[in-house]
């Protein structure tokens, strides 16, 4: 099976979502925290439930509104050929136009035959479980057992079942038995006397499907202690429900590391080779080492039998990924979008460098873009300062802070994460016009994109001695100096008039306070992410002074406030 087309109605944090899925074996679905990523997931698996006893409650709806049915289509291909028979959904059958990426009721020359299934809840709670087309809007009932052939599997939050031959659980479905709970019982009946007596014979179809499991581990660098086997699990003493569990040697692998529990999963999931499958990874970050991530998604990439709808706030996620497999989240106020980064549109920005180099800013839903680290570290050390004066943190609003690299990256940047649809603020100096210039910046603006840019064709360094009161001017002075920067020699070679040897002993002028702005500019007295930080612990008492928030400096670090402020 493979998903061509989601959408969802009012169920949990969606009110609504249409998506045509690209063409692709691994979909991760990225943003900030809370944007319905793995609200997907689950539409997706309640679609595809195995079972008929689904429960639902007031809380699944959007916004707990029961009046407002849960109603979710996805549209998908590449079925089992029993389902193509008048007997079954032939008469539901639609096409599916990939050049287009169009839903034709009755399917067309060269289109995909596709199937629409639907699932609507109440507010009476019941599930309803239908395959539909516009010509046939009743449809048919679709069936639990037809849903358990489609082979859609979830690894999200850590079920002890799962590692158990349990019904429905992915062992079970690897097990080469025509009748597993005939099995169970022989098994049943084996544990009464002595299971390992009987092994050779109640517990070789277990066993079998355990080594197929133990090398699945050892492909993925899971650690063994001595050999998987089937046997009891002390925790458990029925076996008819998930008694019999999967061990390596006497220790049950519920026991495993989180990480590489899910990790097992995943590749037990494959195993299931009898038909394609859909496999939904919630967090696949979670319990794994970077290293083990790179080795997660490269075992992910090379099966070629499945689909994969993944989540992740994990930027070692992102860098193993291409940007055909990555889809940007936001959510909106009355709709939830998909925003693909391999859309042709994006084709002349880089995207795919930008996640090498910035993935971080991927996973949040504002980006304040950079000319460099200076402003960087100033933008952080005014997070911290804000903070302290009950303001939010950045990161609760999420929003990222972006180092560009250089004045001539910045346009392209932000251009590019405003494409990607988020919001974009730009921190740039003007000092360097052939690299971005008032023309740069219009452009940026006219596109949605919020423009900082100093005054005056000024550096931050250059703009903040002139626009910070007196004081705090000497207090950057001294900051240097501790740092180790030669003050004086850098002040005096900008401007060559002699000044006391104590530097709290300068007197305010304006071709002081020029000289010293050119020299921090020059020395690289603040060129750091630390060094901005510490800039700004000595000088952000300044906000108190009205004069200086009237300054070009004062307002603009306002407005970016403002900015990551308003929603």
């Amino acid at each position: 099976m493979k998903i061509r087309k989601i959408v969802i109605r009012n169920f949990r944090g969606i009110k609504l979502l249409d998506w045509n899925v690209p063409d692709e074996r691994i979909v991760c679905l990225i943003g900030k925290g809370d944007s319905a990523k793995t609200t997907v997931l689950e539409g997706i698996r309640c679609i595809f439930h195995p079972q008929w006893n689904l429960s639902f409650n007031d809380s699944d709806f959007h916004l707990c509104n029961v009046n407002e049915p849960i109603d979710i289509t996805v549209v998908f291909g590449e079925m089992p050929n029993e389902f193509l028979s008048i007997q079954k959904y032939g008469g539901l059958l639609q096409g599916w136009d990939a050049a287009k990426s169009k839903l034709n009721d009755e399917p067309e020359d060269n289109d995909e035959i596709v199937l629409s299934a639907n699932l609507t809840v109440g507010r009476d709670l019941e599930p309803k479980w239908k395959i539909k087309a516009d010509r046939n809007i009743d449809g048919v009932d679709f069936r639990a057992t037809d849903r358990a052939k489609l082979n859609v599997g979830i690894i999200g939050s850590y079920s002890e079942k799962q590692l158990t031959w349990g019904a429905g659980s992915a062992l079970a479905r690897i097990t080469e038995s025509d009748n597993l709970a005939e099995s169970l019982v022989d098994a049943s009946r084996a544990a009464r006397g002595s299971l390992d007596g009987e092994r050779a014979n109640a517990l070789v179809k277990f066993d079998a499907a355990a080594t197929k499991s133990e090398a699945v581990a050892r492909g993925l660098g899971v650690p063994i202690h001595q050999n998987y086997q089937a046997h009891l699990d002390t925790a458990s003493i029925n076996i008819r429900v998930g008694g019999l569990s999967l061990h390596d040697g006497e220790m049950p692998l519920r026991q495993l590391g989180l990480g590489s529990r899910r990790m097992l999963m995943c590749g037990i999931q494959k195993e299931n080779l009898q038909k394609n499958h859909v496999t939904l990874f919630d967090e696949l970050e979670i319990g794994l080492e970077p290293h083990r991530i790179a080795r997660l998604v490269k075992y992910i990439k090379d099966d070629k039998t499945g689909q994969y709808f993944i989540t992740t706030h994990s930027p070692s996620v992102l860098r193993e990924l291409n940007t055909s497999n990555l889809h940007i989240v936001h959510r909106l106020i009355d709709m939830v979008t998909v925003v693909n980064t391999n859309s042709p549109e994006l084709s002349e920005l880089n995207v795919q460098g930008h996640i090498r180099s910035s993935a971080e800013a991927f996973l949040s839903k504002k980006i304040v873009v950079c000319e460099g680290a200076t402003e960087v570290g100033f933008l952080r050390g005014l997070d911290d300062y804000w903070l302290g004066q009950d303001l939010d943190a950045f990161s609760y609003l999420g929003t990222a802070v972006l180092d560009a690299k250089g004045a001539s990256k910045v346009k392209g940047l932000a251009m590019a994460f405003k494409k990607l649809g988020y919001q974009v603020c730009v921190i740039a100096d003007g000092d360097a016009p052939k690299d971005f210039s008032d023309k740069d910046s219009h452009d940026l603006e006219a596109n949605g994109v919020s423009v900082m840019m100093w005054s005056e064709q000024l550096a931050l360094e250059q703009r903040a001695m002139f626009d910070l009161p007196w004081s705090y001017v000497k207090a950057s002075l001294k900051l240097a100096e501790e740092s180790g920067n030669p003050v004086r020699d850098n002040v005096r070679s900008k401007l060559a008039i002699a000044q006391p040897q104590d530097l709290m002993e300068w007197q305010d002028s304006p071709e002081l306070r020029q000289a010293i702005g050119d020299a921090a500019k020059s020395s690289a007295w603040f060129k750091s992410i630390t060094g901005g930080e510490a800039w700004v612990e000595v000088i952000a008492d300044a906000f108190s002074d009205a004069k200086f928030v009237l300054s070009d400096l004062g307002k603009k670090l306002l407005q970016v406030r403002a900015w990551a402020d308003h929603d």
